[in-house]
């Protein structure tokens, strides 16, 4: 059970690799530290007397968990907002039990460089089933792709995987299904929100059993400030992180960011125009993790 606090502080995030095609912008201009937290009780009420009243004080609503909620039931004020597609999941990944906003499981859009952690973890699976080490060229390419969110290294293990077939294999591996919008093509692949969770807490609970996993959770844990959305300081313990954006020209921005830790996960998907800039998204996952999240 994670620890309620009322006051919810977000550093601030530059932004994450996009795929292989898509030229990027430069690091995003440093937001305000502290990010809103909406609900938050009067400064005159009466203080709860429990972690459960107090976390429905900040969410407004009697339940003690926001995973009691349904989905779509549990507000964030960025959704709604004119130009913007907002979805997010938030997953137990102990029992599978998960809330989000209305369209959590069936919105679906581009993983951006959210898919390298399954990348780099299908890599060693494939490793530990040939009974080999990974080599240290292949080594380097996992922290790059995942680190740095470097496109060229994610390509080379995409390709070593069999492009289309390491994604494929998130049905039987992670029992996540997805599809893609253009075959061949690694950030492509197309996920929900849920389906992101998912994806990220499978990597996070499979890693140790696998040669070089542990290693793989630091490097998860370790991603470049430019690949950073500004949530991980106020989780708790070791986070897997990884986000991902790109712009699609005329169609705009795709901001994702999703991570896990301890037994949760959240993934959340922006999109929205591309005259907003990328700081914008980094800034919706923010809010929305403000708004979700009960953290310490």
């Amino acid at each position: 059970m994670l620890a309620v606090v009322a006051a919810l502080v977000l550093a601030p995030a530059a932004g994450a690799a996009g795929p292989v095609s898509t030229a990027l912008a430069g690091p995003a201009e440093t937001p305000p530290s502290v990010a809103r937290l909406q609900h938050a009780p009067a400064a005159d009420a009466e203080p709860p007397g429990t972690l459960r009243e107090l976390l429905a004080a900040i969410t407004g609503s009697a339940t003690a968990d926001p995973l009691d909620l349904a989905p779509g039931t549990l507000a964030v004020d960025r959704e709604g907002e004119e130009g913007l597609a907002v979805s997010w999941a938030l997953l137990d990944t102990g029992d599978g039990r998960w809330t989000g906003s209305a369209d959590a499981a069936t919105r679906r859009s581009e993983a951006e460089s959210t898919i390298k952690a399954w990348l780099a973890l299908d890599t060693l699976r494939a490793a530990a089933q040939r009974g080999r080490p990974v080599p240290p060229a292949v080594r380097a390419d996992i922290a790059a792709a995942v680190r740095a969110s470097d496109d060229a290294a994610a390509e080379r293990l995409y390709r070593a995987l069999g492009r289309d077939a390491s994604t494929a294999r998130l049905g039987p591996e992670c029992g996540v299904t997805v599809s893609t919008s253009r075959p061949g093509w690694w950030s492509y692949t197309q996920v929900s929100a849920l389906d992101a969770a998912r994806v990220l807490a499978c990597v996070r609970e499979r890693a140790p059993a696998l040669p070089g996993g542990p290693e793989l959770l630091a490097d998860l844990d370790a991603v470049t400030p430019d690949g950073r959305s500004g949530i991980r300081p106020v989780l708790p313990g070791a986070v897997a992180e990884k986000n991902g954006w790109t712009l699609h020209g005329g169609d705009g921005w795709n901001v994702h960011c999703v991570l896990a830790w301890e037994d949760r996960a959240l993934a959340v998907l922006t999109t929205y125009p591309g005259g907003l800039g990328v700081e914008h998204g980094w800034q919706v996952c923010r809010d929305v993790a403000a708004d979700v999240l009960a953290t310490s």
